[in-house]
């Protein structure tokens, strides 16, 4: 999945500005796709737990969506393309089903194994974006369409031989050696606090994501150091993902979340005032820390702080806040500073949003989430592969 989405979601912003869109008709465009996808990814959320295999979701999206990335070779007019590109995120939605899945495979062995998996992903992105923007650099990015389907169709074709659904009277959930009370809150204060924070870092990332683009082609950057800054992105990821099994160790999901933010915090106050591409670009390796820290702490602090019983509904709402409500408000805010008052003060103001966001998670969460299915699971049986 990494591969095909370093193809696709990088050079989104690019794509849209050489077919004629300004900064606001940008923002505008990606917060209606944000909007479309929040609504399905819920619904699909909720069909997972309660009547549908989030397995064969996926198969089906995998064909939706190439479908749809293939319409965008065929569209002309702001209108028309702004319509497929809210289609391809309607289609691209399941997607969010991937983590509660791994998350479910994972029940017998250590949720921080969640990370090293993760990892796997981010490094087929960090040679897909590295490969896909020399090649739209030398070609035209109107090639995309045409190495997304691809690859999206042989994603479903992995997952449609390799996820076996659950039979329908296997658990989804091992029994707790503790007793658990019935009276279960369907969303836990902890968890609305959560999603407060995930709302504001949401929306700081897609203002400063999707627009750090056109400010990297404004300062020269093409296709190629836009490929390269995500890259950098994935570079440092990679290594910090598959090292916080060990962090937990010492800090809580929680402190990695809040570390995470404060060193988007800087990054964001740097490219305020850079003035060189490359360098701009380079501050993604940073980045790549600070996405790895709070991304693998929002999985599993939604794991915790959900019921037992709708663990793929509290996946799909933080995703849905952190990808799809919280980018509706920075794409289109994001649009709106960058074109009405510039990208300085886009940056600026993102960087008070991502320290809000940094704050309230430390005094919104308790020092120690319940606790996780390794401490209360017996761990003689091996996890199901999900890779082959």
């Amino acid at each position: 999945m990494g591969v095909a989405d370093g193809t696709l979601l990088p050079f989104i912003p690019l794509f849209l500005l050489q077919r004629g869109l300004s900064a606001q008709l940008i923002g505008a465009v990606l917060a209606a796709a944000a909007l479309a996808s929040l609504v399905a990814g819920m619904s699909w959320a909720y069909l997972a737990d309660r009547r549908l295999h989030p397995e064969r979701i996926l198969v089906v999206a995998s064909v939706a969506a190439a479908l749809a990335a293939l319409l965008l070779a065929l569209t002309n007019g702001a209108v028309t393309l702004a319509a497929v590109i809210v289609v391809l995120w309607l289609a691209r939605a399941p997607f969010m089903l991937l983590d509660p899945i791994t998350l479910r495979r994972l029940r017998k062995a250590p949720r921080t194994d969640y990370a090293r998996i993760r990892l796997r992903m981010s490094a087929g992105w960090a040679g897909s974006v590295t490969v896909s923007g020399a090649i739209f650099q030398v070609v035209s990015l109107r090639l995309i369409p045409f190495v997304y389907a691809p690859l999206t169709l042989l994603f479903g074709m992995w997952v449609w031989r390799s996820l076996t659904p659950a039979l329908p009277g296997q658990p989804v959930e091992p029994p707790s050696r503790a007793p658990v009370s019935r009276r279960v809150p369907r969303v836990p204060v902890a968890l609305v606090g959560f999603l407060v924070s995930a709302f504001l870092l949401g929306a700081s990332l897609a203002a400063t994501q999707n627009f750090l683009t056109l400010r990297i082609s404004f300062l020269g950057g093409g296709a190629l150091i836009i490929g390269a800054a995500a890259a950098f992105q994935a570079l440092t990821e990679i290594p910090t993902m598959g090292y916080t099994h060990v962090l937990t160790r010492r800090l809580s999901h929680r402190g990695l979340y809040a570390i995470g933010c404060a060193i988007y915090l800087v990054v964001f106050l740097a490219w305020a005032f850079v003035s060189d591409a490359f360098t701009a670009a380079l501050l993604k390796l940073a980045i790549g820390v600070a996405f790895a820290l709070t991304y693998v702490a929002s999985v599993v602090i939604a794991d915790e702080l959900s019921p037992a019983h709708l663990r793929a509904t509290g996946q799909a709402l933080m995703k849905s806040v952190l990808f799809g409500l919280a980018p509706i408000a920075g794409s289109l805010g994001g649009g709106l500073i960058y074109g009405t008052i510039g990208p300085r003060a886009m940056f600026l103001i993102s960087t008070v949003v991502v320290a809000a966001a940094g704050l309230i998670v430390m005094v919104a969460l308790p020092g120690r989430a319940r606790k996780s299915a390794d401490e209360v699971v017996p761990t003689a049986a091996e996890p199901v592969p999900l890779t082959p």
